[in-house]
């Protein structure tokens, strides 16, 4: 698995395991942390998996205007 604290480059998309690390963490959040640096533990991670979850989404974004300006330009639309 990634290092949870490692953000991903521009353009890099989120690999499978660390897409179920995520889902590991929301199901850590619906019980309450024992003390409060458990608490500040997994809000730090929180943190890293929302900078995950929006560079993926922006590098998707990037990803399909991409290929809708090369499908464009195949069909003859550009």
């Amino acid at each position: 698995m990634s290092d949870p604290t490692e953000i991903p480059a521009p353009g890099a998309e989120l690999h499978q395991d660390r897409v179920e690390a995520i889902r590991d963490l929301t199901s850590r959040l619906t019980t309450r942390p024992a003390d409060e640096a458990t608490a500040r533990a997994l809000l730090a991670e929180c943190r890293t998996a929302l900078t995950d979850l929006l560079a993926d989404r922006d590098a998707l974004i990037r990803a399909n205007a991409e290929a809708g300006k090369e499908l464009a330009l195949w069909l003859g639309h550009i």
